[in-house]
């Protein structure tokens, strides 16, 4: 469009940094410092559409004050955890728990408010609400980015918290975990179909595509992670793929076409 902001660049060098940290922190403190690092600039970046600057600014104030929520979620869960095992470091945690040095109920509350902070992340039911409201309001670039990096950092994370931390807890949380992969399943796939928006339609696909990766982290083994894994990789290409194409049907006033109805016969005017 031959306009450019240059702000949005430094943002995503700074969530980029912030995801690459996510996934490869070995405790919570620098688990809970690297998603405030990677969700601030998203927030931002979230409200600098030009041409639906209000919807792209709701979608904004919709993302921060949920993901305030998740985040204090996150971070009361991780204050039990250490109360109970005087310990955030994962390997240490799952240490404590495996010799039974620890209190289970605390854990396992610290366990439940851990995984609804990153849960939210990735948009599983029923923590997905912002997800299409977000993805329709925010800038499409954005977006793809919000769909592809964003949920591989959410999701590696809470492979590392259930897998490397809690492994010892599995008969707890893989039941309830089953419960919110087959309601993501459901719930994604029954609302993509009567979407009338294509994004909100890719939106709650998304949510859809979270159901059929978490079941990669109910096997809760080598398999398992691997194929999520794998999923994960053909997903984020796909969803930049699908977002791209969306960016460029356009009308002639240059404004994004997103109402289904206007995408009628679109393959017999734009074949590629």
């Amino acid at each position: 469009a031959g306009m450019q902001q240059t702000e949005i660049f430094p943002l995503t060098l700074f969530a980029t940094g912030g995801m690459m940290v996510f996934v490869c922190a070995n405790d919570l403190l620098t688990m809970f410092v690297a998603l405030e690092v990677l969700s601030l600039p998203l927030y931002v970046m979230c409200a600098l559409a030009r041409r639906q600057r209000l919807a792209s600014q709701e979608a904004a104030m919709k993302y921060f004050l949920l993901g305030a929520f998740s985040s204090a979620f996150f971070l009361f869960g991780a204050a039990f955890v250490f109360g109970a095992t005087n310990t955030v470091r994962l390997p240490d945690i799952a240490e404590r728990i495996r010799i039974g040095d620890g209190d289970r109920t605390f854990l396992l509350l610290g366990l439940a408010l851990l995984s609804v902070g990153l849960l939210f992340k990735v948009g599983a039911v029923p923590f997905h609400f912002w997800v299409p409201d977000v993805y329709q309001g925010a800038p499409t670039p954005v977006t793809a980015f919000m769909g592809a990096a964003t949920k591989v950092a959410a999701f590696l994370a809470l492979a590392r918290l259930l897998l490397v931390a809690f492994p010892g807890l599995k008969d707890d949380w893989r039941p309830i975990l089953w419960i919110i992969t087959i309601a993501t399943m459901v719930i994604g796939s029954i609302a993509a179909i009567t979407q009338g928006d294509v994004k909100r339609m890719l939106a709650y696909s998304a949510v859809a595509h979270t159901g059929f990766i978490l079941t990669g982290i109910v096997a809760a083994d080598h398999d398992g992670l691997s194929a999520m894994m794998f999923y994960l990789l053909i997903y984020a290409v796909s969803t930049v793929g699908a977002f791209a194409a969306i960016a460029v049907v356009r009308g002639p006033d240059g404004q994004e076409l997103t109402d289904l109805r206007q995408w009628v016969g679109l393959g017999r005017r734009s074949p590629l």
